[in-house]
């Protein structure tokens, strides 16, 4: 999320947190609580007052965590070097501004080489170096 200095949403969701926090409840402190101020704001009409831009979904979360283990393997055949390419087109499009990884789903999961995983750290990630397995 970028904001401007003092933009008054910042509040809305200080003020939210702040009546509303639940540390029982996977996400209320997090997506979801943005996601009440964002209804409660658009409910009222004042959202346009706000000059926010939403982006749907597929910016930030082009894959789901159901999945997320495929774009870490390594291809074995031809056919699975294949379908890193086609994820990777499909993965990655004008709309896409970021891969959400999951990580409680990944953080154990080894980079194999040639995979879409590694793919996308060769070819976009300014600060990564050699992060797979062979």
């Amino acid at each position: 999320m970028i904001f401007d200095i003092n933009h008054p949403i910042l509040l809305d969701f200080l003020e939210e947190f702040a009546t509303t926090f639940n540390g029982n409840k996977w996400g209320h402190n997090g997506p979801y609580l943005v996601s009440r101020v964002i209804a409660r704001l658009e409910g009222s009409g004042r959202s346009l007052d706000y000059n926010l831009t939403i982006l749907p979904p597929e910016a930030f979360y082009p894959l789901d965590w159901i999945r997320i283990h495929r774009i870490f393997r390594k291809p074995e055949r031809e056919s699975e070097s294949k379908a890193v390419e086609i994820t990777l087109n499909e993965l990655i499009t004008r709309e896409t501004y970021a891969v959400h990884l999951w990580n409680k789903r990944s953080r154990q999961l080894a980079i194999g080489e040639g995979s879409v995983m590694a793919r996308l750290i060769s070819e976009h990630c300014v600060i990564c170096q050699d992060r797979y397995v062979s």
